[in-house]
């Protein structure tokens, strides 16, 4: 195997109504193509929510793929760390965010090259996993709307749901909490994520009354880059502490764990260094008892999760629907990898084509 060429492009999808914590209402999407002499090729990507993506295309368009053209994609661990260093001045951020496009398209190349689904190539640890629902919960919508929403994904099989916290208030977002928690029940899991909003007081006072409600996790209630501040609330809060999505790389996640800041990391491997070092980091958070959940993206990330053994969930968000022939169908609270060669996306040519934005 030799990669003949590296073939970029991009996409702009309006998400209409805001999605989720953030309030994103548009995605973009630098896809990468990795082909082989021999025909056979991978996929890969990565995305942003506030733009920025064509950063990214241009590392790989003017760095990344030449460096990687002629070479042996079953030497990619070496190259990896090649092109890693190649970049190492410029910090992670969008260097980071392009490796991860081109790694995710060479472990798609090297699996389907070897006839085998991605997770069955990396290793197949369980032939299913809980998936949990996120996709349907704003600060935007009424109680009534939340409510709707929680009971849609009971409705269907799964066994967890996502809320968020952090723009209405203590008190407002409490009892959004209760409501949801009075018309799920006990038995379903709930999960809050407060999308790096909160100082640490807030975060303290808002981890005590949530633990009255058994919420399973808090998401994200600080900003990621004040591990000390992480370390402080983990050691405080009776609530776990969740955190990792806008981490980026295994050493940023192993500050984390070395400080013990965080009880279930979420890394998002288009952004965190791709395949390669995502299950780098399930390594390290396996090795300090410590959870791993992915962030987002549950079509590319059951592969890994059923691969890893401290994945508990994958998360069900409907971010690439607009770009993909199918999504993955959950059934009684799990979801299985598609037994198709690599990571097994489908991607709808005329949807890339109508959301080009080169």
């Amino acid at each position: 195997m030799k990669i003949d060429k590296v073939v970029t492009r991009q996409a702009v999808v309006p998400l209409g109504a805001a999605r989720g914590g953030s309030g994103a209402t548009s995605l973009q999407v630098l896809h990468v193509t990795v082909h082989d002499i021999g025909g056979e090729s991978g996929t890969g990507f990565t995305y942003a929510l506030t733009g920025g993506v064509e950063g990214a295309r241009a590392i790989v368009d003017n760095l990344y793929g030449p460096r990687v053209t002629g070479a042996d994609p079953l030497q990619w661990d070496r190259l990896w760390h090649e092109l890693q260093a190649a970049t190492h001045r410029l910090g992670t951020g969008v260097a980071t965010a392009a490796l991860s496009a081109l790694d995710i398209a060479v472990w798609d190349l090297r699996a389907r090259a070897a006839g085998l689904p991605l997770h069955r190539f990396l290793g197949t640890h369980r032939e299913s996993v809980p998936i949990y629902g996120s996709g349907r919960a704003t600060h935007q919508m009424s109680d009534e709307e939340l409510i709707a929403g929680a009971l849609s994904y009971v409705e269907e099989g799964y066994g967890a749901i996502k809320l968020r916290a952090g723009v209405l208030g203590l008190e407002r977002d409490v009892a959004r909490v209760a409501a949801v928690r009075g018309a799920v029940g006990a038995d379903v899991q709930i999960m809050v994520d407060c999308n790096e909003r909160l100082d640490l007081a807030q975060a303290q006072r808002l981890g005590q009354r949530l633990n009255d409600l058994d919420v399973a996790w808090l998401e994200e209630p600080l900003p990621s880059h004040d591990v000390a501040a992480y370390t402080l609330l983990a050691s405080r809060c009776p609530v776990p502490i969740a955190a990792g999505e806008h981490l980026q790389g295994r050493f940023a996640f192993k500050q984390y764990l070395d400080q013990g800041a965080a009880a279930v990391l979420m890394p998002d491997a288009p952004l965190a260094g791709g395949v390669t070092e995502w299950m780098r980091i399930a390594v390290l958070a396996e090795a300090s008892s410590v959870a791993i959940s992915p962030h987002f993206l549950p079509e590319l990330h059951v592969h890994l999760a059923a691969a890893t053994r401290a994945a508990t969930w994958v998360e069900h968000f409907p971010l690439l629907d607009d770009l993909l022939l199918e999504t993955l169908s959950p059934s009684g609270g799990v979801v299985c990898p598609p037994d198709r060669p690599g990571h097994g996306l489908l991607w709808d040519p005329d949807a890339l084509d109508r959301f080009s934005a080169s």
